[in-house]
């Protein structure tokens, strides 16, 4: 058993995976850039406690971070609990994955951890909406190549901006609007959040389906996409764990590569 871990700009998510591939226990924490090493393997070894994860019989860790000021710590914290080794995850691991760009080392891990999970779980082509603290929307094409996306502001940045540069609007919280013509400040907010996200999320699948000239495999993944997806015309599959299953091919690939060397 190993334990992937994905570092976000807001949350870092934990999940332990068999060596059969099954992902069965998940938690979460706060991705503090106050904490030290020690602090967080102290916090990771008491959830690990609750949870009776075994922490000594690990055979290791893979890593993927895009808080760079983390990295290391989590990293040697892990290095601190367990026996094997921490893999951190970055543009020279093996991933079996093409790029369009003469360069991918500018691209952010997750969003390639993303693609090797699509890549490997889902019919091609495949286009990843990823909805963290930003919203990614990334494509492989049929050939299993990754050829890029965009970037749009997350929700809760969204929400937090219109909050903050507005006189009169509250701060609130990303719940469903009772009805998209909304009668009051709140639900007006919520459903514009809300509706607004969708029909830019449509409207980017259809456009990246047009060129693909197919419609592939629409993924969407992270904290809000639950929330989002149902508001979509399109049709979207939900995976919460996409990350953690690319995290997992990934380890596959770097233990099939030690072997061999």
């Amino acid at each position: 058993m190993i334990l992937a871990i994905d570092c976000g700009n807001t949350h870092t998510v934990f999940g332990t995976i068999t060596k059969e591939g099954e992902i069965q226990k998940i938690f979460r924490m706060e991705s503090s850039r106050r904490k030290t090493s020690y602090e967080y393997a102290a916090d990771i070894a008491q959830i690990c406690q609750l949870l009776e994860i075994d922490l000594q019989g690990l055979e290791g860790s893979i890593l993927s971070s895009v808080v760079p000021e983390l990295t290391t710590s989590y990293q040697k914290a892990m290095e601190l609990l367990c026996k094997g080794k921490c893999v951190v995850v970055n543009s020279s691991s093996p991933m079996n994955m093409s790029f369009a760009m003469a360069d991918p080392s500018g691209v952010a891990p997750d969003l390639i951890i993303s693609a090797v999970g699509a890549k490997n779980n889902y019919p091609l082509p495949a286009i990843i909406i990823d909805m963290g603290t930003a919203t990614t929307i990334t494509v492989v094409n049929k050939e299993g190549v990754f050829m890029g996306g965009v970037i749009l502001p997350g929700v809760g940045i969204s929400m937090n901006a219109l909050a903050k540069e507005t006189s009169l609007l509250p701060s609130i919280d990303v719940a469903p609007a009772k009805t998209l013509i909304s009668t009051d400040t709140v639900d007006a907010m919520r459903a514009g959040i809300i509706y607004g996200t969708a029909g830019s999320l449509d409207g980017i699948v259809e456009h990246f389906q047009e060129e693909l000239q197919e419609e592939g495999s629409v993924i969407a993944t992270g904290g809000l996409a639950h929330l989002i997806c149902p508001y979509c015309k399109h049709k979207m599959i939900v995976d919460d764990n996409l990350l953690l299953k690319g995290l997992w091919k990934i380890w596959q690939l770097e233990q099939d590569s030690s072997e061999s060397k």
